[in-house]
């Protein structure tokens, strides 16, 4: 776990677009993996993602991710803003909303809905919800060593009370 005690200054991803302090994208792609490449003062990245499939319909910290999206964002030639091959050991912060579950992500390709069936299989993997934007965002956000706060949230559910209290505003 990540030791964090603020993220004022950080820079934050809103898939769900419903913050207006947030750089908006409609899913993870080209224009975010530049953005994440960008130097920055701040080594710390917000990721706020919809979560799906989720039991308890709150927001949750994610605490870790499988990557079932079948890529990897950083193919091709190496961006000189990282190592090739980072290590996403210990890449999410986790301690700066204690009221918050915590859960595993488990990234899927856009477009892929799992049945009951099928999500059953990937909590018996680990899984406790699923996201489409957030893992590859953190594993670019990793090659550029940047920590994330990932924020995964139910539809209907802002995400604004959180960021008030994580971004000290």
């Amino acid at each position: 776990m990540t030791t964090v005690t603020t993220l004022r200054g950080a820079r934050l991803v809103d898939y769900t677009r419903s913050t207006a302090r947030s750089h908006q994208f409609p899913g993870f792609g080209d224009r975010v993996m530049s953005f994440l490449r960008e130097p920055s003062d701040s080594r710390c990245l917000v990721v706020v993602d919809r979560g799906y499939m989720m039991r308890q319909q709150a927001s949750h910290v994610v605490r870790d991710h499988l990557n079932l999206t079948g890529t990897n964002p950083l193919v091709g030639p190496n961006d000189p803003c990282g190592e090739r091959f980072p290590s996403v050991n210990d890449v999410y912060i986790t301690d700066l909303c204690p009221d918050l579950p915590r859960g595993v992500a488990a990234g899927l390709m856009a477009g892929v809905f799992p049945t009951r069936e099928e999500m059953e299989f990937l909590r018996s993997l680990g899984a406790d919800f699923c996201c489409y934007n957030l893992v590859p965002t953190m594993i670019v956000a990793a090659h550029a060593g940047l920590k994330v706060l990932g924020l995964v949230v139910p539809e209907g559910v802002h995400v604004d009370p959180v960021l008030d209290v994580v971004l000290g505003s």
